[in-house]
């Protein structure tokens, strides 16, 4: 008995150990990523399903699913009144109409990144439920590619819409700007985007980047593209990931490759809408002395009269920036810390503004004299290499001088000590032209002695040096540019850019074909962009919908050109 009863213990130990091993978790031993989406297994009803009456379909998956953004993501063609119902249900999802469908009408049913898996988030891109309320389903399609007006770069995830003249109290081309879409999709990562099951009509074609969800154009900053013409659909051999396909196993695949079909594609520009009226931007009063004025774009006939202070007597100087959309006034007026301005100019509703210097205490250390304002030069900065060859040495100080004694500054090359010639390089008395014979590959130095010149404000500077060099002209290339575009009313602009077009190194006006020059490049690889100038302002313009108006066309060297060192580069563009 008691042989027994050790027997029995030791069996519950036994058992005991071994449901501790087996509740003790361990690490599940891993695989290969899953990279795959979800797979539709089945839809009810089919999709392609004719004489449709339901109320509601769904769509079988191999794998639990979630949908992310299905409010923006998901969409039907034409649009309902009220939004579709989406659910998901494990391994399906169920849509619901809320709203009455058309009769004999042909929809169509955008996913766009909305379904993924549940575990590893990958999407399930390209697939579109299609049905007909009629007894057959529109086979037409429509395609084409967006991109930005200005540099020709794809425009992804934007609205591209599709309207019909189906409107008795709204004109045709204002539909856009009341009504949504009859038909909708959005572009791809390539700014690419497909229409299928289109009916034969002509149609308007058009792209709009929602800003607040109603796919209408009623908003100043949404940027839009459009076609001058309509656009008819077209038949196109539809090759989807979402259609189950029966293969026959009995048919032999065939060793000639079958020719692709070239479809038509259409292009759209996407700009943002500009009107005529110009407005004031911006106002401020950085340092004392000098007032900012920013505008929307150049500013002609401008006028300005302080309201606070007689202004009879000059109280400023003018400087325009290079495109005239930004004005500098250099206070004259002694210990003018405030200005309330009248602002008018073309096309700009008068304007009153006020413009206060706010003094902003720098810390100083305890026992250490405040620093005093002093004048500076702000462009260039010292160790600068300068392209002698194609640019002077204009040196650009912080205020427009009052006096300044030339004389007085140094120009030191090798051993040498020079005083070289200088003079005023505008009118304001803000810039100086330093004008020597520089040699090639020379180190330089500019000695300005402190108290050589004096500001508008009564500052005046430090000693100062200023160091540079300058290059060789076997450093340099050139480019000899054939132009042979198509001769229009305007002119020309063409540029020479950097790769991304953040840089632009030249710019030249043609109005006629023929030879222009790029001299003393330095190498590198550069784009070449001509801008048609419709109106000859020397600027690119964008466009207006509600004028019909294209934004201006920018063509572009199909190829990048490389620029090498002591080496003339020669190109032809037709």
């Amino acid at each position: 008995m008691q042989k027994t009863n050790i027997y029995f213990c030791i069996l519950c130990l036994a058992a005991t150990l071994l449901l501790i091993r087996c509740a003790n978790p361990v690490s599940p031993q891993g695989g290969p990523k899953d990279l795959k989406p979800p797979k539709v297994l089945a839809c009810d009803p089919f999709s392609n399903s004719i004489l449709f009456a339901e109320k509601s379909f769904r769509i079988d998956f191999d794998e639990f699913l979630a949908l992310k953004n299905p409010v923006n993501e998901i969409y039907i063609s034409p649009p309902l009144r009220k939004p579709l119902d989406t659910r998901v249900r494990g391994k399906s999802l169920v849509v619901l109409f809320d709203d009455t469908l058309s009769a004999n009408t042909t929809y169509s049913i955008t996913f766009g990144n909305a379904i993924t898996d549940l575990t590893e988030n990958n999407i399930l891109k390209g697939f579109n439920y299609v049905f007909s309320t009629g007894s057959y389903i529109d086979s037409l399609s429509l395609q084409g590619t967006l991109v930005s007006a200005f540099d020709h770069t794809p425009q992804k995830d934007i609205f591209i819409g599709i309207y019909i003249d189906n409107n008795d109290t709204i004109a045709f081309d204002s539909l856009p700007l009341y009504v949504p879409p009859y038909y909708i999709t959005k572009t791809d990562e390539k700014g690419q985007f497909v229409f299928n099951n289109l009916q034969k009509k002509k149609c308007k074609l058009l792209a709009l980047a929602d800003q607040n969800g109603d796919l209408i154009f009623n908003q100043p900053s949404e940027k839009i593209a459009f076609l001058d013409s309509l656009v008819e659909p077209f038949y196109m051999e539809i090759k989807s990931a979402d259609t189950l396909v029966a293969v026959d196993s009995t048919k032999k695949s065939d060793t000639v490759k079958p020719v692709q079909p070239v479809y038509p594609t259409f292009e759209l520009f996407l700009f943002e809408q500009t009107d005529s009226a110009q407005r004031l931007v911006k106002s401020t009063f950085p340092p004392q002395g000098m007032a900012l004025l920013i505008f929307r774009f150049p500013v002609e006939k401008l006028q300005l009269t302080p309201l606070n202070f007689d202004s009879i007597k000059p109280w400023r100087l003018t400087e325009f920036s290079t495109k005239r959309d930004s004005v500098t006034l250099w206070i004259t007026r002694p210990a003018t810390d405030s200005i309330t301005l009248r602002i008018a100019a073309e096309k700009l509703t008068t304007d009153t503004v006020d413009l206060a210097w706010v003094k902003t205490e720098k810390k100083q250390k305890k026992d250490m004299p405040v620093a005093e304002e002093r004048l500076s030069i702000v462009s260039p900065s010292s160790g600068f290499s300068l392209n002698q060859f194609k640019n002077k040495l204009v040196l650009a100080w912080s205020f427009p001088l009052s006096s300044a004694d030339f004389k007085r500054v140094l120009l030191i090359e090798d051993k040498d000590t020079i005083h070289p010639s200088i003079e005023y390089a505008d009118s304001l008395h803000r810039k100086i032209r330093i004008n020597y014979l520089w040699k090639e590959e020379k180190n330089y130095k500019l000695i300005f002695p402190d108290s050589t010149f004096y500001g508008l404000n009564g500052i005046t500077q430090d000693t100062l040096l200023l160091n540079f060099k300058t290059k060789a002209e076997k450093d340099f290339g050139n480019l000899i540019l054939s132009v042979n575009l198509p001769a229009f009313k305007g002119n020309y602009i063409i540029q020479l850019t950097n790769e991304k077009e953040t840089v632009l190194f030249e710019e030249q006006i043609i109005s006629e074909p023929g030879k222009i020059r790029f001299d003393f490049i330095i190498p590198g690889k550069y784009k070449i962009k001509a801008i048609k100038d419709r109106n000859k302002n020397g600027r690119w313009d964008s466009g207006n919908y509600n004028r019909m108006i294209q934004p201006e066309e920018v063509l572009y060297l199909p190829k990048m050109v490389e620029i090498r060192s002591n080496w003339d580069v020669e190109e032809t563009w037709n």
